[in-house]
């Protein structure tokens, strides 16, 4: 590891990032809005009224700075100085109100004080993997990475691309009961993971040894494209089951419910979005005791998730009358048979 020191005015930093010459996009990161607009705003005003603010630190790969720490800080006076938020709360500086104010509407003063604010920056070039989670665990006061960033950061770019695209699809954005910080978290790609851990590995848990070993079978090109065709499919599926946001797709449902959809569409069994959307709804709204025991604590542990699907499937075959994968199968026309009747 290589450490060195370099000075920038905000001014400066602004050209850089807009000519790419700065990166927010280290797969360790957080995401670029978890600072509310008060937040923003009182960083704000500690550059204008002279308050300490702790130096930025990078790694560097070739001409550019990627951000390990101190995102929200230039992220937040990059938006301001673009006009993006007015600033709320603060007090006066020298006796002058600016709460309420954009950039703009500064004094000419203010302004040129911000834009000529100068950031120290740490930089550590040939820099490990392990070492910068290690460094990145430091500057976040010892708090260390969540398994999900963990995973992000060992997935590659196409990879974690990937996973990022099938995180926004409609389904898991406005069908899926996640809260916005959950989201900001990640635990919504966290939860994509999981869905494709299971795909793969019927057998598998949701540990963080299960789902590293995993990504290297994501980080494949070849595998990518099949599961991108299973889930595109069961994505359009459960997104017509469900017409709204159901507050009882949580995450510890959601790969057992897509494994058991992918089973459906891989024998294929065709029963109405509709109908299978009110059977979820009718098992979640009363689950068996064991499957609750399943999800309350442990949900990650392989027994404890290979519980919840078996569980979920054995629900099913009882309510639809049929035997799915490991089983014999009714003949087509007897499931259509069922599912007419079940419609009436």
């Amino acid at each position: 590891m290589k450490a060195s020191k370099v000075k920038y005015k905000i001014e400066q930093l602004q050209k850089m990032y807009k000519k790419s010459k700065i990166s927010f996009d280290l797969s360790i990161q957080r995401k670029k809005n978890i600072w509310d607009t008060k937040r923003q705003s009182m960083f704000i005003h500690s550059v204008l009224a002279g308050y300490p603010i702790p130096n930025l630190f990078a790694t560097r790969e070739e001409t550019v700075f990627y951000l390990l720490d101190g995102k929200q800080r230039l992220s937040s006076i990059f938006a301001y100085v673009d006009g993006e938020y007015a600033l709320a709360g603060t007090p006066k500086v020298d006796d002058t109100e600016v709460a309420g104010l954009t950039f703009s509407q500064l004094l000419e003063e203010f302004q040129q004080r911000i834009l000529g604010y100068v950031f120290e920056i740490d930089v550590v070039e040939e820099i490990s993997q392990s070492e910068m989670e290690d460094i990145f665990c430091r500057l976040n006061n010892g708090v260390p990475l969540r398994p999900i960033e963990t995973t992000r950061a060992l997935l590659g770019k196409k990879a974690l691309e990937f996973v990022e695209r099938m995180a926004k699809t409609p389904f898991f954005v406005e069908k899926v009961n996640l809260s916005t910080p959950a989201r900001n978290h990640f635990v919504d790609q966290e939860l994509v993971l999981q869905i494709l851990a299971l795909v793969h590995n019927p057998e598998t848990g949701f540990s963080k040894k299960e789902m590293t070993t995993f990504v290297e079978t994501l980080r494949d090109d070849e595998n990518r494209d099949r599961f991108k065709s299973k889930l595109d499919n069961a994505c359009f599926y459960l997104n017509e089951a469900f017409p709204s946001k159901e507050k009882l797709l949580r995450k510890v449902h959601i790969p057992m419910l897509f494994k058991l959809t992918l089973d459906l569409q891989h024998k294929g069994i065709e029963i109405p979005a509709e109908v299978f959307g009110a059977w979820v709804r009718g098992f979640l709204e009363a689950p068996p005791e064991a499957y609750v025991e399943a999800h309350s604590s442990g949900s990650a542990k392989r027994e404890n998730v290979q519980k919840r699907l078996s569980l979920m499937i054995q629900a099913f075959e009882e309510h639809f009358q049929m035997k799915l994968p490991d089983g014999t199968l009714k003949a087509e026309n007897e499931v259509a048979a069922t599912v007419e009747t079940i419609q009436e």
